[in-house]
């Protein structure tokens, strides 16, 4: 008998094989052993965004969540949970590093081929036809990270290009695609050269055409907390450390000056020797140099980091770093 014309496409697209190549039966085991550790609005998201995908009738939905809501958990339980059935998840995010949590995750740039400085006008670099538009085509399901951090051209202009690819005779965003994004607009914003504030949120996600059909579902239990392996005082340390992080994030703390606000930092959130801050900084993270070089897990270093507000201390503490390692340094 001759084959449906959609699985010879499958066959001759090697991206689609790629999707389709995941282990459906390890999947599935991974997805029921997590599914029981949802909370109860992680349940009610992965219940209607589940079910836009399997009544095929689209939607867009922003999950709105403060860091240690479980979004990522959410992420990975969702694409498992559209793999195991054999059907296709696009897993994107805004930055290299968000997509690198995501299994199967690329950046949104690379995935869907958006400009560098997208503008009003702007469409992506897919051309109909081709693998890269037949795989999106055939996706059941886009979970996009870190959404907050690009610019709305980057959403539009992928908005733009599925109705070409696709069509769209309903007139729905993303061609009737089930498009689920994902962050906390308390953070980073799209940076965009020399602009002020205004500017800012004209760009932002939130002030394109697309947030009116956008749904927001939000998440609000800290899962960090709920962990076993903290002590009661461990507990009480991160959620105030938490509250105080969601407090400056929502304007609640500090007085205004001319446009900024003058922020006072909790001294037990502080490290106060200051005669060497690179020196007490890292060996408040990574310990001294001799712990730090015997310790050879990667799990060690994958639960930390420094985080740098310029590449200037990003340069300066990665060279400390360096000089704290035994070894030869070679030049290239």
């Amino acid at each position: 008998m001759p084959k449906p014309i959609s699985d010879l496409t499958h066959k001759e697209n090697v991206l689609i094989m790629d999707e389709l190549a995941y282990d459906r039966e390890q999947l599935k085991a991974d997805h029921d052993q997590n599914f029981v550790k949802m909370t109860d609005e992680q349940r009610k998201i992965y219940d209607e965004v589940l079910s836009a995908v399997i009544e095929k009738k689209g939607g867009v939905f922003f999950v709105y969540g403060f860091g240690g809501t479980g979004k990522t958990f959410l992420w990975r339980l969702l694409s498992a949970a559209i793999r195991y059935r054999g059907e296709i998840c696009l897993n994107v995010a805004s930055s290299g590093i968000a997509s690198l949590l995501l299994p199967g995750g690329r950046t949104a740039h690379s995935r869907f081929g958006i400009p560098i400085n997208p503008d009003d006008f702007s469409t992506c670099t897919l051309i109909k036809g081709s693998d890269q538009a037949n795989l999106i085509k055939e996706s059941s399901l886009i979970i996009w990270d870190e959404a907050p951090m690009m610019s709305k051209h980057c959403f539009e202009s992928l908005d733009r290009s599925l109705t070409d690819i696709i069509g769209n005779k309903d007139n729905l965003p993303f061609a009737g695609k089930v498009v689920v994004l994902g962050g906390d607009f308390r953070q980073v914003l799209p940076v965009i050269h020399g602009a002020g504030r205004a500017e800012i949120v004209l760009a932002s996600l939130n002030s394109s055409y697309l947030w009116k059909h956008v749904k927001v579902l939000r998440l609000t239990k800290n899962m960090r907390l709920m962990s076993n392996n903290l002590s009661p005082e461990e507990a009480k340390d991160l959620h105030e450390f938490s509250q105080w992080i969601l407090d400056v994030g929502d304007g609640n703390i500090g007085q205004g000056n001319d446009g900024e606000a003058l922020i006072d930092i909790p001294e037990e959130f502080l490290i106060l020797d200051a005669n060497d801050p690179i020196e007490s900084i890292s060996k408040a993270v990574y310990g001294d140099s001799i712990s730090l070089q015997q310790n050879k897990e990667p799990k060690f270093f994958q639960e930390r980091a420094i985080l740098c507000p310029t590449n200037e201390d990003v340069d300066k503490i990665n060279q400390h770093m360096l000089d704290s390692l035994d070894g030869l340094l070679f030049f290239s």
